[in-house]
């Protein structure tokens, strides 16, 4: 376990902002942590942040207060039926880790969430989601540690109000409680779930299409799309894709034949904010040092490896005000926003 004063964050959010935290607590055992946050009580009811990877992160300054960084990476099966394997896993095992282990043990479903950043206590937390799978489509029950009374709990996959990048830990648990472990149930046979277009257009006439095959054109659409965050600062999508009634679709679709959505069979859709980005011009736009991914323009860059928080956030109100003047449409950042 590390505590540690006036700590750098640069290695700790993908976007390399150069910003601090005024404390920095990591622990790689559940059970010492517990022991440390029920002694050490007060760390809560100042200003705290629990951070995975900062895949999601976007710092504008300094953090006033402490980062709490859970790196607990055990892993396995909980238990088997005849036709499910239910996987547990602790918080801070990294996302695509779980992805390729599970296929391993030939536990199917995550294969269209490969290679999204971040961990898996992270995961839960924003629902993450991609090539039309949502992570709370697998989950059975997330345990927390609760900041209010300084025990563990667990709850279903119902109790945790799952909605699209958005759970019960981003509204009633915010700052009540840090995820400690996730259980994931997963199918013994392979039900590829290929119905995303990208996906459709990578295989175009294969029919022999297998989870592995699967995780192999996820991560081969992705890299092609999106840049390395080792490589260039960045947080993936940037927004969210809003979401929008039959009426409100309806006039899009005269307006813009070529519109990009996803029928969400409720009466409202699902449109591509990317799209909207692009069709404003914006890709490849730049913006003292930050900019537009050229390849992809739901995400932003720190190009020049010196853009700071405060100028992505700038190039983001930007955008959402060029597409709400062009689409009547308000979209949202994903990032969190610090």
């Amino acid at each position: 376990m590390k505590d540690i004063p006036n700590y750098c964050l640069k290695q700790h959010n993908t976007f390399k902002l150069d910003v601090k935290c005024k404390r920095y607590i990591s622990f790689d055992n559940l059970y010492e942590f517990v022991l440390f946050g029920k002694e050490n009580q007060q760390i809560f009811y100042d200003k705290f942040l629990v951070v995975g990877e900062g895949s999601n992160l976007l710092f504008t300054k300094d953090f006033d207060g402490t980062i709490i960084n859970p790196q607990t990476k055990n892993f396995g099966i909980l238990r088997e039926t005849a036709t499910e394997i239910i996987i547990q896993s602790e918080a801070g095992l990294k996302w695509d880790i779980i992805v390729e282990e599970t296929l391993k043990l030939n536990a199917f479903g995550l294969e269209n969430l490969s290679l999204i950043p971040g961990t898996v206590g992270a995961s839960v937390v924003q629902n993450i989601g991609a090539y039309g799978v949502e992570v709370s489509d697998f989950v059975e029950s997330v345990k927390y540690f609760c900041l209010e009374d300084f025990v563990t709990k667990t709850l279903t996959k119902e109790q945790c109000k799952f909605d699209y990048r958005n759970s019960i830990f981003k509204n009633e648990l915010k700052n009540k409680a840090i995820v400690v472990a996730v259980d994931f149930n997963l199918k013994k046979t392979p039900a590829c779930n290929t119905t995303y277009a990208d996906i459709q257009k990578y295989f175009q006439s294969d029919n022999d299409i297998t989870p592995i095959k699967l995780r192999n054109a996820v991560i081969n659409i992705r890299n092609e799309k999106l840049p390395d965050p080792i490589v260039v600062g960045n947080a993936g999508s940037f927004f969210k894709n809003p979401v929008v009634n039959t009426t409100k679709f309806n006039q899009l679709l005269i307006n813009f034949p070529d519109l990009r959505f996803y029928d969400l069979q409720n009466g409202n859709y699902k449109i591509a904010a990317g799209w909207m980005i692009d069709k404003c011009g914006l890709k490849g736009f730049e913006y003292n040092g930050a900019a537009v991914h050229e390849n992809q323009a739901l995400v932003l860059i720190n190009k020049s490896g010196n853009a700071t928080g405060k100028i992505i956030k700038e190039l983001s109100e930007i955008i959402q005000e060029k597409v709400f003047d062009r689409f009547d449409i308000k979209i949202e950042p994903e990032v969190i926003i610090i």
